[in-house]
């Protein structure tokens, strides 16, 4: 990697090297926040794997991600079975949920918006990440580890994730908007 490809700013924010990264699993995070009643139920996925290629130019960065719906966990045996079975992320049918991403936009400081398409049960619909490059570096490993943090709020009932029920106090069980976040730390490949 050339001397200048590690010294590229913007917004006074030094980059990571160009090239392609992959997941550090053991320091990523894919998860979501969903309304249960009155509180908040946290979840992530545990199996996933893509590669963030970062540009020259940021904007010819992309991110490719699949994660394994079956792996969905929200620490309860009983919610994470219904989530992973027809009402919800019919998980024989649609294995996969996939982002890829579509254009970058750095905005002011570390933060930067990230467009793509998130494909749910077949769905794919067109989503804004609000992202945050936290830093780069060398790893404990050697070789060259970046951050990032990503959220977005989506509306689960857009990849047909329409399962509910009313509550005796009034309400639904389930509330229609989820955030999705994701901290990721990222190895340099090449």
């Amino acid at each position: 990697m050339s001397e200048t490809s590690t010294q590229r700013e913007i917004n006074g924010i030094a980059l990571p090297p160009a090239g392609s990264y992959a997941f550090d699993t053991s320091h990523t995070t894919v998860g979501f926040v969903a309304r249960h009643m009155l509180s908040k139920v946290r979840g992530r996925f545990t199996v996933f794997d893509g590669q963030v290629k970062v540009g020259q130019a940021i904007e010819d960065s992309s991110v490719s991600v699949e994660i394994t719906a079956d792996s969905v966990t929200t620490d309860n045996e009983q919610r994470d079975g219904h989530l992973r079975g027809s009402d919800f992320f019919e998980i024989e049918t649609y294995p996969t949920i996939t982002f890829n991403s579509t254009a970058i936009r750095p905005l002011e400081g570390n933060r930067f918006e990230l467009d793509g398409d998130l494909t749910i049960k077949g769905i794919s619909r067109p989503v804004t990440l609000d992202a945050e490059f936290l830093g780069h570096g060398p790893g404990m490993q050697g070789g060259t580890v970046a951050a990032f943090s990503a959220s977005v709020t989506v509306n689960r009932e857009d990849w047909d994730l329409t399962w509910n029920m009313a509550v005796e106090t009034g309400g639904l069980l389930v509330g229609k908007q989820v955030e999705l976040v994701i901290d990721a730390e990222l190895i340099l490949e090449d």
